[in-house]
């Protein structure tokens, strides 16, 4: 895949949200051998070449008649909608490790008998050459039972990865439910239990006396 990119000639809040209206999405691209580069990317290109390589997956990005090899380093959002505001873009040449972050997803979650399923994380973070990157992880706990679980340690990786997040990470467990019977079993015994009624008067007579 190949997006053809435009040098960001004005940078500011004005100039960027002129560009979102014209349909543009403002990015940075830096790297290794690369220089803070800010570009714009047209938002519906983008939107389809994520779709096909993957939320983290590398494609190719053209400037002025430069191409760069590319993914994902970052994405960030409006804070009150779901929408793109910025990427941040790492360039790489071949066979170059980076540091990298890859979703996990869970599957076999509809066929734990008894329990409850936890996902503690849902990516992790090793280091890798972009085009050997995986777009995701996926880890089968369909066989897990109360007091089980999976860590990162579990998970499969592509050979000469080194893995940055902690290998005995929790990533799914699975807990009992709670006994709801017991707790009305414990509201009822404290219900039934009365307290003695407070006599009074007892002390004034014997003070008479």
């Amino acid at each position: 895949m190949k997006i053809v990119a435009e040098k960001r000639t004005k940078t500011g809040t004005s100039a960027s949200k002129q560009a979102r209206a014209a349909g543009k999405l403002p990015a940075v691209i830096y790297g290794r051998a690369v220089e803070s580069l800010p570009v714009l990317v047209d938002l519906k290109e983008f939107e389809d070449t994520v779709r096909e390589v993957g939320s983290n997956g590398v494609f190719s990005l053209e400037v002025d008649g430069e191409t760069y090899q590319v993914f994902v380093k970052e994405y960030s959002y409006f804070a009150t909608k779901p929408s793109l505001y910025h990427i941040d873009l790492q360039a790489f040449t071949a066979g170059e490790k980076v540091d990298m972050t890859i979703p996990v997803y869970v599957e076999g979650e509809d066929e734990i008998l008894e329990g409850i399923l936890s996902q503690s994380i849902s990516e992790i973070d090793i280091v890798i050459a972009p085009e050997d990157a995986p777009t995701h992880f996926t880890i089968d706990a369909s066989k897990l039972e109360i007091g089980d679980s999976l860590t990162v340690a579990d998970i499969e990786l592509p050979e000469s990865t080194e893995l940055l997040t902690e290998p005995d990470e929790t990533i799914v467990s699975v807990s009992a439910p709670e006994d709801i019977s017991e707790d009305l079993e414990t509201e009822d015994t404290a219900t039934d239990v009365m307290p003695e009624p407070e006599v009074i008067g007892e002390d004034d007579e014997e003070e008479d006396e």
